[in-house]
């Protein structure tokens, strides 16, 4: 199948999601390995409130640039089904390596996790909550890196144009990862997130979900009302340090959880060793890797720096010279103001929001 004259895709879906199916393809243009994913109807007929969904989905997942998350390349519309062209992902999710392997080494269980914090920090940062983190949405990669797949519940709190993110009738996550005020009131904050991570975590390090139930309401409502079980009851072995964390992670109310995701991170990064091959999984130690070269480097920035412990005191400023005259103020006139006010409409009109307030500053600015 080959659509806008350039995508060239295999017949059949690789997967299906609530809101999506993604095919393997070749870029033919530029020669690369691409996956596109296209809307999905549920109901087989023409939705505006997915395609609006959708939409969202590949701006959230643009502006998220990090090597946790997968690179967009391009947008666009075939046969009435809009896709989206993403960095194609080789690897295996780490629901299917649970289910393979049973319980991961507590290594590679926190380094998992781990690199989910440095994608939950970004997004955090950029004012995005994920509201759908778990294992399926989680792609561990042959060279041991982690990419987090799916921004389509993603909520941006304090940015207008990804404020609206609920279809009727659809739910706000999955029951087995949500948290209680998820649950309760459809409140969503990074503690949110977090509350998933301890879900997905503990599915990880004891190969079953935290809690299980005949209906999702049943799961829910043990969400929301059950005490987690701590690990150690099922596998000895896990340091209590990371029990903690976990049973952290997994407060019922959010201002009770770790203050952020760099705050988990470094709780988690101690536990972080003995990363063993997982057979069938990683690329032998042997294969070069530029990925790992790469990181490597990396990890040595400011390693051996030391760590200031006490607060810096600005050095007071110099007073200047009374000689220097006063920068020159700036102005505008009416006619730019107007100019100004119609350029950021036009932009808004295009859902360029970013764009749009940037030309608004600038005027106010001057």
């Amino acid at each position: 199948m080959l659509i806008n004259g350039r995508y060239e895709l295999e017949d059949l879906p690789i997967g299906r999601g609530g809101m999506g199916e993604v095919y393997l393809g070749r870029d033919i243009k530029l020669d690369r390995a691409i996956a596109v994913k296209f809307i999905r109807f549920p109901a087989g007929s023409y939705d505006q409130d997915y395609i609006r969904r959708f939409v969202r989905e590949s701006r959230i997942t643009a502006r998220l640039e990090h090597p946790g998350v997968p690179a967009v390349y391009d947008v666009g519309t075939h046969e009435n089904r809009p896709f989206l062209v993403m960095q194609r992902i080789l690897g295996v999710s780490v629901a299917d390596l649970v289910a393979e392997q049973g319980p991961l080494p507590v290594g590679w269980a926190t380094a998992i996790a781990a690199q989910v914090c440095a994608v939950l920090a970004v997004a955090h940062e950029a004012s995005l909550v994920h509201r759908d983190l778990k294992p399926s949405n989680l792609m561990l990669e042959p060279d041991g890196g982690v990419k987090v797949l799916d921004f389509g519940l993603a909520v941006a709190p304090d940015q207008p144009e990804f404020s609206r993110i609920t279809v009727t009738g659809q739910p706000l996550g999955t029951p087995a990862y949500m948290a209680p005020e998820q649950i309760q009131a459809a409140l969503t904050g990074p503690a949110t997130d977090l509350y998933a991570l301890g879900c997905t975590l503990h599915e990880m390090l004891t190969g079953e979900r935290l809690f299980t139930g005949s209906t999702s309401y049943d799961v829910m409502s043990k969400q929301v009302s059950h005490p987690p079980a701590p690990v150690r009851g099922v596998r000895a072995e896990i340091p209590v340090e990371l029990e903690q964390l976990l049973l952290d992670l997994l407060e019922k109310k959010p201002e009770d959880r770790p203050a952020d995701a760099h705050v988990v991170y470094r709780r988690l990064t101690s536990f972080v060793t003995e990363l063993s091959p997982l057979p069938g999984v990683l690329s032998p130690p042997g294969d070069p890797s530029p990925t790992r070269m790469y990181a490597a480097v990396l990890s040595r920035v400011f390693a051996d720096a030391p760590v200031r412990r006490t607060p810096i005191t600005p050095a007071p400023l110099a007073r200047k010279p009374e000689s220097v005259p006063p920068p020159p103020s700036l102005s505008v006139d009416r006619g730019q103001v107007r100019r100004a006010r119609s350029e950021a409409r036009r932009l808004a009109g295009k859902a360029r929001y970013a764009q749009a307030a940037d030309v608004l500053a600038g005027a106010v600015a001057a």
